[in-house]
């Protein structure tokens, strides 16, 4: 069976955050590659959006409620974004989505897969805290694997 890398981003990040570093990663050390996508939101912070959509239709406020719905969900289709962009990288890749938060997921994924070698988190998953340290410590204690965590550049001017 062949080893894989996983690279966890959030279903409503952008394509490029981390993705090239995953890529050039599983070309260099010649694995496949598997891509979960993960919520950036809690479920109670969905239930309360879903909830304030709520209000505002009972108040016949209908498009404002239509805007919250929007808001909360992912833009783009960024799973065949990213299948596509492994594919013309050459690099064999699986992409799952999960609905719960980065660490809930990542946690019942590895339970599921023992074919992953290293996990590599993207810079979304790592940046302002939306990962605690305590919350990664935990995983870096349950994974069993490598964790990787990526930073993003700072852009000089």
């Amino acid at each position: 069976m062949k080893r894989n890398l996983l690279f966890v981003t959030y279903r409503e990040g952008e394509i490029d955050e981390g993705l090239n570093y995953a890529l050039d990663l599983a070309k260099m050390t010649d694995k496949g590659m598997a891509v979960l996508l993960v919520n950036k939101k809690k479920l109670s912070q969905k239930l309360e959006d879903i909830m304030s959509a709520v209000s505002f239709a009972e108040e016949n406020e209908p498009e404002m409620a239509r805007q919250i719905m929007r808001d909360s969900e992912p833009k783009g289709d960024l799973k065949s974004a990213i299948e596509e962009r492994c594919k013309t990288s050459g690099i064999a890749a699986a992409v799952h989505t999960a609905f719960q938060d980065a660490a809930t997921s990542l946690k019942d994924y590895l339970k599921q897969n023992s074919s992953i070698d290293m996990v590599l988190l993207s810079p979304e998953i790592t940046d302002n805290g939306n990962i605690s340290s305590r919350e990664l410590s935990r995983l870096v204690k349950t994974a069993s694997r490598p964790i990787v965590t990526m930073a993003k550049q700072p852009h000089t001017a």
